[in-house]
């Protein structure tokens, strides 16, 4: 019985930080489409120190455009860069769209 919990606890664990980067993935999307982007930059800004592509993303997003946040298109770039290197697809798809 102890081992039974032990993996139903290991099994609930592991699956935690999947369902938290899909969720913080979601938020962060919506309150940037929402047009609150100090917000939506605070959100980025916590969930990219825990190496979250979504939220690198849309950091270097907000970076570049300056939404939420001073203009500065090196972090931006970086940012974007991360998400890329990692697969993140919306910043694959960033880059091959640039103009050079």
């Amino acid at each position: 019985m102890k081992k039974l919990f032990t993996a139903l606890f290991l099994l609930f664990a592991f699956s935690l930080p999947q369902l938290s980067y899909a969720n913080s993935c979601s938020l962060i999307k919506a309150v940037y489409e929402s047009g609150k982007y100090e917000r939506a930059f605070k959100l980025a800004k916590t969930h990219a120190t825990y190496n979250n592509t979504c939220a690198e993303y849309y950091l270097g997003l907000m970076y570049i455009a300056g939404q939420g946040v001073k203009t500065n298109s090196e972090k931006g770039y970086a940012y974007l860069e991360s998400a890329a290197k990692k697969g993140y697809q919306p910043a694959i798809d960033f880059f091959k769209n640039m103009p050079f």
